[in-house]
């Protein structure tokens, strides 16, 4: 057993304690092992680690099933490692082999309770209300007590960004590991950095040259690419995407397939739930189908 004050060993007569009533104070992992069990002996340090690692915001009880059958019978135990979550009393998450650290710490980060998510959320209803900079302080207080809220961390780097600190805004989100939050909140605020960076360059940008290149020779699809990433990136996202539409539609060998590649791109840095990539995914693929 390890030597960690948030590690326990529970049997047939101290589970209620260790485990039921303990539920109530903190989320408790109950981990059902046997000595002869290899994959047990892949998550046991996994488990270990990831406790000690949290400090207090779980506790680890192990049962050992050789020892404690009739417990784990009772509790549904069919095969091992079985990992039951416990709150309040009851079972409220479950899984079954040997998982990767980086999902076995998402399975925990779901229940994990955060002194400074009341915080956090005052923070961000600051931020919906319009007090920006006012929700950036507070948010920036909350990573001073927990730094590895990641959460909160995205949250500020979002903030940030729409501050206009693109620069720290990138800082602050490649500094938050891969596996701690949601990997499409993490897609989506790279996609947004990267739009902003692209709206910056293209500011004030004139494109009177393409466009007349365009008008002289509607087939310098060159042009039109060229035309179509300076409209996305300016905001005038409809007539970007009408642009690689139309090379797409007008010739697929120009450039590699540009203008589907070049729609692709768009629809990246949209994000899915924006409107106009749902519909101009459809044309492109009325195209190709």
């Amino acid at each position: 057993m390890a030597d960690s004050p948030f590690i326990f060993e529970a049997n047939t007569q101290n589970f209620t304690q260790l485990v039921l009533q303990n539920s109530r104070q903190v989320p408790v992992i109950v981990d059902f092992w046997a000595d002869w069990c290899q994959p047990c002996k892949t998550l046991t340090p996994i488990l270990h680690k990831l406790v000690d690692e949290y400090r207090g915001a779980f506790i680890l009880v192990k049962v050992n099933t050789d020892q404690n059958q009739a417990l784990a019978a009772q509790l549904g135990v069919r095969s091992l490692p079985t990992i039951k979550l416990f709150k309040e009393g009851k079972i409220v998450d479950e899984f079954m082999g040997a998982l990767p650290e980086a999902d076995v710490r998402k399975f925990l980060n779901k229940h994990r309770t955060r002194p400074t998510e009341p915080y956090r959320q005052q923070a961000l209803m600051m931020k919906e209300e319009g007090d920006l900079a006012g929700a950036m302080s507070l948010m920036g207080q909350v990573l001073q007590h927990e730094p590895d809220f990641h959460e909160a961390a995205l949250d500020l780097a979002g903030m940030l960004l729409e501050s206009g600190d693109i620069n720290q805004a990138e800082v602050m989100l490649n500094e938050i590991p891969e596996t701690s939050v949601a990997p499409e909140l993490m897609q989506k605020l790279r996609a947004e950095i990267k739009l902003a960076r692209l709206k910056e360059q293209s500011e004030g940008q004139d494109t009177s040259a393409l466009e007349q290149r365009i008008t002289q020779n509607p087939q310098d699809y060159a042009a039109m690419i060229e035309l179509a990433k300076i409209r996305v990136a300016q905001g005038r996202t409809e007539e970007g995407l009408e642009l690689y539409l139309k090379v797409m539609k007008a010739d697929r060998s120009f450039g590699e397939d540009a203008g589907r590649q070049g729609l692709i791109a768009s629809f990246d840095l949209l994000g899915a739930s924006d409107p106009l990539v749902k519909k101009y995914r459809s044309k492109m693929f009325s195209l190709l189908y």
